[in-house]
């Protein structure tokens, strides 16, 4: 019978087996010929999968969405507002580059679905070379803890001809200099507001949003 388990458990565990430094290989055989595979754009699907598959094997209870592509990637419980965990994966030779969450989709989530903001991100940073995968250390964050301010808005966004389309993550890896990670939740969600102040594209009022947020989250955000 599975157990359940929470995101700080899983951590450990896999910490415990001496992930940090673990060895694989990405190939793909076809018509008899094998090859090593060096592009990492399916890294972060494919490490998902083999997560789901590993505590499956160690008997760890978990449940997908049947739309595999909505948030979150793993419940670790029945509840579907509580035990929400992200996986993240980049490329360690490189800072943190991944897409933390789409920004409008989120911003929109946060009125109905305000648990979002204590989800758990099991982050992995990978080397790949010539097939051999590498897992080079593993964070678990918050997601105020793998986002900050920005010099152009009070939150670090991937914006493009003025147009936000992704929240984007600190430099968690080296610790960066100059700015620095959310201290709380309530930081975090104060850094949304103020970027919809100064983002005309969209019209909703951001103390508005912002109430409507902190109302449903029951506390004075």
């Amino acid at each position: 019978m599975p157990y359940g388990i929470k995101a700080q458990q899983l951590f450990d565990k896999l910490k415990a087996k001496h992930i940090i430094g673990a060895r694989g290989k990405i190939s793909l055989e076809l018509l008899d010929l094998s090859i090593d595979i060096n592009d990492k754009s399916a890294t972060g699907n494919l490490l998902q999968e083999w997560l789901g598959a590993w505590m499956r094997h160690n008997n760890i209870y978990f449940r997908i969405d049947a739309n595999t592509q909505v948030f979150p990637d793993f419940y670790l419980s029945d509840d579907n507002t509580t035990d929400l965990l992200e996986v993240k994966t980049f490329d360690y030779s490189k800072s943190p580059n991944f897409d933390v969450a789409p920004f409008d989709a989120y911003v929109d989530s946060l009125k109905t679905k305000q648990y979002r903001l204590d989800a758990d991100y099991l982050i992995l940073g990978y080397i790949l070379k010539n097939g051999v995968l590498i897992i080079k250390d593993i964070w678990l964050k918050k997601i105020w803890e793998i986002t900050c301010p920005a010099q152009e808005l009070p939150l670090r966004v991937q914006r493009k001809r003025g147009k936000i389309y992704n929240i984007r993550p600190y430099n968690f890896k080296s610790h960066s200099l100059g700015f620095q990670p959310f201290a709380t939740k309530e930081y975090f969600v104060n850094a949304i507001k103020r970027t919809l102040q100064q983002y005309p594209m969209r019209t909703e009022d951001p103390e508005s949003w912002f109430r409507e947020v902190a109302s449903s989250y029951n506390s004075s955000l």
